[in-house]
């Protein structure tokens, strides 16, 4: 090769860039400073979402636990030979000729008095003439025939099913069929009995006119609806009298203390 060759030769040579050999060199920087900024910002942000959540936290109403509902208070019906206006409220039974674990507990209307007498303590209307009560009883045995005391009383079996069907076939009674109802969450049947219109009760042998031992109907026309139910094996009878005289209103608000009672264990008195 002449030197006129070696010349062209050098001429045409791409002088070395010094860049290239530094390219990795400063992309590595690049990527670098790229990731401490994204950092940064990062945690920045995490830092101002941090004092936004304090903020609003001060800012928004404080929680409180669910406010529970106070008890509601359950009195005891007064006792003695008296007849004791009642206050409104819910007031536990005792059950006529037993002594159960759970006793009743039932929503006293205003216009009630208690009574306390032989056959137990007992809840009848203030007015002299409205001629309705509630009386809760135990039942193991019916008259074979209401109009004559003088008979003998059946002894009935031990479900809430065999004292209502024994009630509802009672002779003079015009018993309605059985029908399912609960109370209270314990389950039993209603039947309605009443007493013939035409009928003088003091005729009867004995002057009175009974279902049960220890129960006497007061007179003509009168409706015994009986709610019979099986408290943990404790047969309970709700019985919510009224005479002719009562009105409809009057009886339904006899019906709503029943069905709206609930019981509450002995020992919890």
């Amino acid at each position: 090769m002449n030197l006129e060759e070696l010349l062209r030769r050098e001429r045409d040579v791409v002088p070395p860039n010094p860049l290239v050999d530094r390219t990795e060199q400063i992309v590595g920087r690049v990527r670098r400073r790229r990731r401490a900024r994204v950092a940064t910002v990062a945690v920045g942000s995490v830092a101002a979402l941090a004092v936004v959540a304090v903020v609003v936290g001060q800012l928004l109403p404080k929680a409180t636990a669910p406010a529970q509902p106070s008890p509601t208070t359950v009195r005891a019906l007064p006792s003695g030979d008296c007849v004791a206006p009642l206050e409104p409220g819910r007031y536990v039974f005792p059950v006529m000729d037993a002594t159960p674990d759970l006793l009743p507990v039932v929503s006293v209307p205003a216009g009630f008095a208690a009574t306390d007498d032989a056959s137990g303590v007992t809840v009848g209307a203030d007015a002299a003439d409205d001629g309705r009560m509630l009386l809760i009883w135990e039942i193991d045995s019916v008259y074979s025939h209401p109009c004559d005391a003088t008979r003998r009383t059946v002894a009935v079996g031990p479900t809430a099913a065999d004292l209502a069907d024994a009630l509802a076939a009672q002779p003079m009674r015009d018993g309605t069929t059985p029908v399912p109802v609960t109370i209270g969450g314990y389950d039993g049947f209603y039947v309605e009995l009443s007493v013939p219109d035409d009928i003088d009760v003091d005729a009867c042998p004995g002057g009175k006119f009974f279902s049960w031992p220890g129960r006497w109907q007061q007179g003509a026309g009168q409706v015994d609806m009986l709610w019979i139910v099986d408290v943990d094996g404790q047969r309970v009878v709700f019985d919510a009298w009224a005479l002719p005289g009562a009105s409809p209103q009057e009886r339904a608000e006899l019906q709503h203390m029943v069905t709206t009672a609930t019981f509450v264990p002995t020992d919890d008195l």
